[in-house]
């Protein structure tokens, strides 16, 4: 094996593993076409290699990186346009922040938020938040449920209100969930703050 195919190989199999460690962390099509593209890559250098295989791993990794981190930050950004409020979470490992969009519901502040284990616990536990609005910080006491327990009527409500309140930025929800997934281990919660 050359040192051509075997620089080719290595960048291949780092696009492969990098991919695997994404599906399997938090899925998302941008990491299943990587792998995708990154097998064919490894099984086209094994059985029939050519001059251009350097410049197609190195178009692969390229176009991975800039698909995953152009998709992240332009929903990032998206999000961040419309009002977002910060919950500092004191949690068993550290305090947690969360940045959410909040919707008033019936005169309640109401978020929705895929947590991270540790967050969902405290404040499924009832335990006391910093809560920030507007600059304004406040001490609040959540009243979370898991999406599942909230009566159908209040979750369409809910639901309603974020559309109205956020409109078009909804659709990078839907981007950030089909392009680069969603950690698996999160819990998704309405709170009422």
């Amino acid at each position: 094996m050359s040192d051509s195919q075997k620089i080719t190989t290595s960048i291949s199999i780092l696009v492969v593993l990098v991919a695997l460690g994404l599906l399997g962390v938090r899925g998302g099509a941008i990491a299943l076409i990587a792998l995708l593209v990154g097998t064919g890559l490894l099984v086209k250098i094994r059985f029939k290699p050519s001059a251009n295989d350097m410049r197609l791993c190195l178009i692969t990794a390229v176009v991975f990186a800039v698909a995953w981190i152009g998709t992240y930050s332009y929903v990032i950004s998206t999000w961040e346009s419309g009002e977002v409020v910060e919950l500092a979470i004191d949690t068993e490992e550290a305090v947690h922040t969360a940045r959410l969009w909040v919707m008033d519901v019936d005169d309640r502040e109401i978020v929705y938020y895929d947590a991270q284990p540790v967050a969902a616990k405290s404040l499924l536990a009832g335990k006391p938040l910093q809560f920030t609005r507007g600059g304004e910080v406040t001490t609040r006491i959540p009243k979370a449920r898991l999406v599942n327990d909230v009566p159908e009527d209040e979750a369409g409500l809910v639901l309603e209100t974020m559309g109205t309140k956020y409109g078009d930025r909804n659709k990078a929800a839907t981007i950030y969930y089909i392009m680069i997934g969603s950690p698996h281990d999160r819990i998704s919660l309405v709170v009422d703050l």
